[in-house]
This record gives C-alpha cells, structure tokens and sequence, in this order.
C-alpha cells in the first residue's frame, strides 16, 4: 500500500498540527490542501513535526473550492505519483494511541485490493460514544464520512470522481451510495476509533422537559445540509429520507436558532436559500450576498 493523505484546512486552528501527528507517520505523503480565503490563510506552524514533515506538501488556490474539487485534485496527484490508496480526514479529526497503525494492517489483512471503501467508527467527542458499538468485527455500511475513509484509487476508474457541485455537504455518502450502486461496498471496522465530532455542538439545552443539543453550524453549513439533502433525495431516493433530513436540518434548526444560537438571521436566510435552491437544483458554491429576502 502506497498511502497519500489529504486534509482539506479550513481556517484552521493550531490544535491540527496535533491532529496530523497522529496519522502522518503512517502516511508516504500528507497533502495540505488549503481551503481558507487568501487574505485569512495563514501558514501552519509543522515544526513539532519533526523530520515526518518533509513528506507534506501544501496545495490550495487561495479559495474556498469546496470539498468535492480538494479530493479530486488529491486524486489526480495520487494517480499521477504512483500512490495505490487515497486517506481522507478533517482537520478536527485524530486517531487515539496507536490506530492509525491498526488500521492500516487491519485493511492489508482483510486484503487491500479488494473493491472496496474503507472506514473506521467514530468516537464523537460532543456525545462522548462511539457512532457504531466497538466491536472486533468488519461490517457493511450505508455511507461513512469524509474524514478516516481509505479509498482503492482504482475504485475512482470504476466509480468516478468526488461529486463537486454540491461543494460541501454528503460529498461523502453521495460517492459511497453511488459505488453501492455499482457493487461496492463501504466497509467498517468497528475496533477501530477515529475522534471526530459532528457539527459546532456546544451546550445541552432543555426544551419541553426533554435534554437538547443544537447543532450550531454557521449559515453556510446550514444551508448547503439543506440544499443537499433535497438534491441528494432525488438521486438516492431509498438512500435519504427527506422527511426526517428537513425536520432535523430544517425545521428544528428554525426552533434551535430561534431560541439558543447566534446570528439568527443570517442563519435562517441561509436555511430558506437552501430549501428554495434545493427545490430548483442549483447546485454549487452559494453566495449570501446574492439573495434579497
């Protein structure tokens, strides 16, 4: 296996560098890739590194290009430099102790080449549980995130590329729903924990006598969960239940901004800009400042 890493940077905060630490010594390359503003974009100090940092390189244009164009140029470099296996991660994600490791040779155990998208389980850091029980096992799932996924880059000749119009949100599910769909399984092994969190959860609340924990996403994220999901719904209809995406992302974000989080009018222009676009298919890079309401 010939590993090339990829970690999208996004206004990043020194607590990466320690993120990388934990998976760069396993890695033949770590691809910066950086997705911050250029006027906002500032050079992360790697020293801490050690030697391991001369196998990162940094790429980027100095915009935000989204999730989907990062991964496929990440693709194009591994493709071009002889790397077998592509790694993804967000910068706020870490593997505890000696998992990175672990869950490399569990992948050559179970057989590297095999047609497949590999994934860890996930300790989520706000609810302080596992996503999946921990369990010495490698089992079928649905989708797995972005950041932990190891990808065959052969599974891109058959599959395709990273959908980049949806820019940001399901990304992720929207390539493994579609290798499903060409026979391909998304493989997780439970044993083995990446830390990660979902969204900006920061405070439990109390509604109706019940214990809450809003999802404070900023108004871009708001609105690209919304926007996506409609679109995602009408191509993966067995895969995504509207329903109950609009009433966590939508309607209940109405109820959560109302009443608890910050920015409530950016936020709420940006979740009906998302309903609205998702109804009439447009897809890529949204621009607030492009709507009146």
């Amino acid at each position: 296996m010939k590993l090339l890493g990829i970690v999208i940077l996004y206004y990043p905060d020194d607590e990466v560098v320690k993120n990388i630490a934990t998976y760069l010594p396993f890695l033949d390359c770590l691809m910066l890739w950086e997705n911050t503003p250029a006027p906002y974009s500032k050079r992360l100090d790697l020293t801490p590194l050690g030697d391991d940092r001369k196998n990162i390189l940094t790429e980027g244009k100095g915009i935000n290009v989204g999730i989907g164009y990062a991964l496929n140029k990440a693709v194009a470099y591994a493709r071009e430099n002889g790397f077998t296996h592509l790694l993804t991660l967000d910068q706020d994600s870490y593997f505890s102790s000696h998992d990175c490791g672990r869950y490399l040779q569990a992948i050559r155990n179970y057989g590297e080449d095999k047609s497949a998208i590999f994934s860890t389980n996930y300790f989520i850091k706000s609810q302080q549980t596992s996503m999946y029980p921990q369990a010495a096992s490698v089992d079928e799932v649905s989708s797995a995130m972005t950041s932990g996924s190891i990808y065959p880059l052969a599974l891109f000749d058959s599959v395709g590329e990273f959908m980049e119009r949806l820019f940001v949100w399901g990304v992720d599910c929207e390539f493994c729903w579609r290798a499903r769909g060409k026979g391909i399984s998304t493989l997780c092994f439970k044993d083995i924990l990446l830390v990660h969190d979902l969204g900006y959860q920061k405070k439990k609340r109390r509604l109706l006598g019940k214990e809450v924990f809003p999802n404070e996403y900023g108004p871009a994220r708001s609105y690209y969960n919304v926007r996506n999901g409609i679109l995602l719904h009408r191509l993966y209809p067995k895969e995504l239940n509207l329903k109950s995406h609009l009433r966590y992302h939508f309607f209940k974000r109405i109820v959560f901004i109302l009443l608890y989080e910050k920015e409530k009018s950016a936020k709420l222009k940006a979740l009906f800009c998302g309903y609205y676009d998702g109804l009439r298919g447009k897809t890529g890079e949204w621009k607030m400042s492009d709507y009146i309401i």
